[in-house]
């Protein structure tokens, strides 16, 4: 299995875990080594409460997921989501239970989720935890994998200065980025233009932009990305 190991820079908002907290039924009892509290504020907003537009999370609703621990499945059916603004994973003990009382599991690249149809692995930055992050895995190959981060920016509410102009909610906008990553670990990213895009692809360049204006491909588009790094591995 491959051992990845950031070794860019990345800009991420990482927040701090709490505490661990005890729960009330099986699957928190045996996932309670991997528990702990979630953080629920951002700039000291509560985002249980807080009105805005956009979403902190990959999916806003909880999707029965599973758990693995050094790719053994050790629980199934947990609610679970991906706060992407804070970049933690998580979880309820069933479905009817309030979502502010959801905690979230320890950071680890021996855990991995799934959730729904989506697979996340946690990626250390030079072997610590405290700067990695989560990343959904969209391409699984021997060869180069292909990488999504969720990068969630938040901008607060701004009230209206006159009568004639209007409130502006909070918002949170998207800019994800993606990350060709080698056998060994290495994280590339992909510039979001055509030509920084297909220099990546070391000496497939060529082949990489013939295949982009034939297929006339989006490089904004995920399937487009997902269908050129495919492409790129049959190459090899």
């Amino acid at each position: 299995m491959k051992k990845y190991l950031l070794v860019v820079p990345l800009l991420f908002a990482f927040v701090a875990v709490q505490a661990q907290r005890s729960m009330g039924n099986a699957i928190a009892e045996y996932l309670m080594q991997f528990q702990y509290d979630k953080t629920t504020k951002f700039e000291d907003v509560d985002l249980e409460s807080l009105v805005y537009v956009g979403s902190p999370y990959a999916d806003k609703n909880f999707i029965a997921g599973e758990i693995y621990h050094n790719n053994k499945l050790i629980a199934e059916n947990v609610p679970l989501r991906y706060n992407a603004l804070m970049d933690e994973m998580e979880f309820k003990t069933s479905f009817d239970e309030e979502d502010k009382n959801s905690s979230a599991l320890v950071k680890s690249p021996e855990i991995d989720i799934k959730i729904g149809n989506k697979i996340y692995l946690f990626v250390p930055y030079h072997g610590g935890v405290e700067k990695g992050g989560y990343f959904e895995v969209l391409v699984k190959d021997s060869k180069y994998d292909l990488f999504k981060k969720y990068n969630k920016k938040y901008f607060a509410e701004q009230k209206a200065q006159t009568s004639m102009t209007k409130d502006n909610p909070a918002r949170f906008t998207d800019n994800n980025v993606y990350y060709l990553v080698s056998d060994s670990g290495t994280f590339y990213e992909l510039p979001s233009k055509s030509k920084a895009f297909s220099k990546i692809f070391l000496n497939k360049e060529k082949e990489i932009e013939s295949y982009i204006k034939s297929r006339n491909l989006d490089l904004k588009n995920e399937k487009d990305v997902i269908a050129i790094v495919r492409y790129f591995n049959s190459l090899l």
